[in-house]
């Protein structure tokens, strides 16, 4: 495993170790709102029925309701005559009465009379097992708080939730404690707490795999761009390489002293020739760099069709004839929005592959037709065509299909600046070809407004 697929399998750990992370803390967070809600719900309702009952016992008693058992006495009234609405005031009546004074009504709450030092003044109906009354509940309202509201614990470890007031007996002070087994309420809040322990752990452990399985369909991209950086790097270094040591040694045998001077003047020529190959390069480099970091810069205008054309007619015509290729330029009344001078470059590299692939007798074609809101541009020629496999991979940077002319004066960079330019202008470019019946390259550009059009030179 090489280093950069280190890098990609740690920071592929990295992203999955995120993404888990994430999702843990989303179920976790969940999880906690859920229990909280649902042990909130719990206690207010617990709080509630203990109020409400000992509300029922002040009434008993004939003592004075203080607000909070009255509000709670008459929200717990609402609660169990839901089912009562239909019947009529005098049922109702029967039904509050009821209520009020019934231990039962009130879920498992259980009430005590209690002295000053907790002994029982009366025996009660319910008793939980193992609990003694709270002396330092009644030592806290003794001591002139209002009421005293607690959880203690049973010695079996349930939890009760216990509420002591102070009331008046007989003309001496009785204290009242109202209390509840939460075990049923612990019961379904430990067995929330199992669920989202094991729930949280197998939807962690899927979620692990999901992330993994994420994180390497997003670093794919980057692993193809490396990969591709890899190959431009290298077949860069090739098409430099080759000029270079051509130079090198041209220069070398021309400063020899018995070189003959007709031979060091080819040699002059060769190397000029392949620093004007060198310079043609790099600056086909620097413009596929600058598009791809967005910072090409545009002179977008409209562009007359007919003139471009005319522009790479002329410049062509005579290499056309020499290699027998007829140079069709049909009419063109069509205006785009273009750069006029990338335009032109784009149409010369075109030709430019169209010519060396075209044999003698063949025809290359110029024409454009609009097309809805876009021009069509097409290059045609009847040259050797594409084989099916290479299609795909046309426009990718120093590829070549691997042909007798693929490697004739060209570094493999023109279709793929043609790409370039023509994205960056907002057009498309396309590409049809069959083997022995020539290529088709048209490139769709936005039709210009109606605007004088730029005479290209």
């Amino acid at each position: 495993m090489n280093t950069e697929q280190r890098l990609l399998q740690r920071l592929r750990l990295q992203l999955s170790a995120i993404y888990t992370l994430a999702a843990l803390l989303f179920i976790a967070t969940i999880g906690a709102l859920a229990y909280g809600l649902l042990s909130a719900y719990f206690q207010d309702t617990t709080d509630l029925a203990l109020r409400s009952r000992m509300a029922a016992e002040f009434i008993a008693l004939r003592e004075p309701l203080p607000p909070e058992l009255r509000a709670a006495s008459q929200a717990w009234l609402r609660i169990e005559r839901r089912d009562h609405d239909d019947d009529d005031d005098e049922e109702r009546h029967e039904f509050e009465l009821e209520h009020a004074t019934s231990a039962e009504a009130f879920g498992g709450v259980f009430l005590l009379w209690l002295d000053a030092s907790g002994r029982l003044r009366l025996k009660p109906t319910f008793l939980p097992p193992g609990f003694t009354p709270d002396v330092n509940a009644i030592r806290a309202v003794s001591s002139g708080q209002p009421y005293d509201l607690r959880t203690v614990r049973l010695p079996s470890g349930e939890a009760v939730r216990l509420l002591t007031y102070a009331a008046r007996l007989d003309g001496s002070t009785i204290y009242l404690q109202a209390g509840r087994v939460l075990s049923e309420q612990q019961f379904i809040l430990q067995g929330l707490l199992l669920g989202l322990a094991v729930g949280g752990s197998a939807v962690g452990g899927l979620a692990g795999l999901i992330s993994w399985w994420l994180a390497g369909r997003a670093l794919r991209p980057v692993q193809t761009a490396w990969a591709r950086q890899r190959e431009f790097i290298a077949n860069a270094s090739h098409e430099l390489r080759a000029p270079l040591t051509l130079i090198q040694l041209s220069a070398e045998v021309a400063q020899r002293e018995d070189t003959p001077a007709d031979e060091r003047h080819t040699l002059l020529q060769n190397i000029t020739r392949e620093v004007s190959h060198l310079d043609n390069l790099i600056q086909n480099l620097l413009l596929l760099s600058r598009a791809d970091a967005g910072k090409l810069t545009l002179a977008l205008q409209p562009v007359a069709v007919a003139t471009v054309f005319d522009d790479v007619r002329q410049a062509w015509e005579t290499r056309c004839a020499a290699q027998g290729v007829r140079l069709e330029v049909r009419p063109a009344s069509a205006v785009v929005r273009a750069d006029p001078t990338y335009l032109r470059q784009m149409l010369i590299a075109l030709m430019d592959n169209a010519v060396r692939h075209t044999p003698s007798g063949g025809t290359i074609t110029l024409e454009a037709a609009p097309e809805g809101q876009r021009v069509r541009l097409v290059v045609r020629d009847t040259g050797e065509g594409i084989a099916p496999e290479h299609l795909p991979r046309v426009f990718e940077r120093f590829y070549q299909a691997d042909t007798a002319h693929s490697r004739k004066g060209s570094s493999g960079l023109g279709l793929s600046i043609v790409k370039a330019l023509v994205e960056a202008m907002q057009g498309e470019v396309k590409l049809q070809s069959a083997v022995g019946r020539g290529t088709e390259v048209s490139l769709l550009l936005p039709k210009a407004a109606q605007e004088k059009p730029t005479l290209t030179s």
